[in-house]
């Protein structure tokens, strides 16, 4: 299937030891109407969705993008520029569910102890700030063609 451009391949990466990890990765659409066509519940999971959204939109800007782990944790997209600059990133539908839907998602970039931009991506709560992590609307973000 990665052959046939149907899905790309992101390796895992260990935060701390700045290294790949071997034999694990995630696999993300390259369009996702294939998860639509796929879908024979009339009851659709929009959980992957924005997080395969992100991938795609990552890797047209020419990012390199991994899956971070740092410990237990782990953080959606480690991404690295074409200038070799990083940027860290969750993705979520939304985190106004609750408190530990919130916590979840901004656990892991506090845990990471460089300075380069952390961010939230979701689809439309109310957007905040905490610890310097920058929470952000995913649509806003890729109309105005910004960069991580």
């Amino acid at each position: 299937m990665e052959d046939a451009k149907i899905v790309k391949r992101c390796d895992r990466f260990d935060m701390k030891s700045r290294k790949s990890l071997r034999g694990e990765r995630k696999y993300y659409l390259s369009d996702l109407s294939f998860y639509f066509a796929m879908n024979t519940d009339n009851r659709i999971n929009y959980g992957p969705v924005p997080e395969n959204v992100v991938y795609n939109y990552a890797r047209s800007l020419d990012y390199e993008v991994g899956v971070g782990r740092i410990g237990k944790l782990e953080c959606d997209f480690v991404m690295r520029s074409p200038e070799l600059d990083y940027a860290y990133a969750q993705v979520a539908l939304t985190i106004m569910e609750s408190r530990d839907t919130e916590d979840r998602e901004y656990r892991p970039l506090e845990r990471v102890k460089d300075n380069y931009p952390k961010y939230v991506v979701t689809r439309s709560d109310m957007i905040q700030r905490c610890n310097g992590i920058k929470h952000v609307n995913a649509l806003e973000f890729m109309a105005e063609n910004r960069l991580f």
